[in-house]
């Protein structure tokens, strides 16, 4: 009976790190950050009038005016820089200034076709992530620090830095 209680403290100590180093050596912990529209359309797209094919890429001609970069992301910014934009801008330039490329696109009619109709922004956001391939991998608002944060997490997983 003394005994009893030993081994079973020993035994209800021992299962969680079994469960643990079993879970060190076999698990592995992967992240992914997925382009958006590959399943579904964007909202509003029936109001641009254009026809897309699933799953979404970014149009040739757009790509090659954007100058989309082989080796990096590209991060598209509409509109005017505001004061807190500016600041969080320089936060994500900062971190990952050589592995992403920024493009800044001023207010126009030409400006407002792209932003609604090809990367599908929504007024709250004026930041856009794009892939290699011509994904978008985000939309975001620049002058929202919480959004710069999920930004720079996805940047950090999509790049493979965590």
């Amino acid at each position: 009976m003394k005994l009893k209680k030993p081994i079973l403290l020993f035994l209800a100590l021992l299962f969680p790190a079994c469960i643990f180093v079993f879970l060190k050596f076999f698990g592995k912990n992967e992240f992914t950050v997925s382009p958006l529209y590959t399943e579904t359309y964007p909202d509003g797209i029936e109001k641009c009038g254009i026809s897309v094919t699933l799953p979404y890429q970014i149009p040739e001609n757009v790509k090659s005016s954007l100058f989309l970069p082989e080796d990096s992301l590209l991060l598209v910014q509409f509109g005017e820089l505001k004061k807190d934009s500016k600041k969080q801008l320089e936060r994500v330039s900062n971190e990952y200034g050589k592995a992403i490329k920024l493009q800044f696109i001023n207010s126009s009619d030409s400006a407002r076709h792209l932003r609604e109709c090809i990367f599908f922004l929504t007024d709250q956001y004026d930041l856009v992530l794009v892939d290699r391939a011509g994904l978008i991998r985000g939309q975001y608002a620049s002058n929202d620090r919480e959004e710069v944060d999920r930004l720079l997490t996805e940047l950090a997983i999509l790049l493979k830095k965590y």
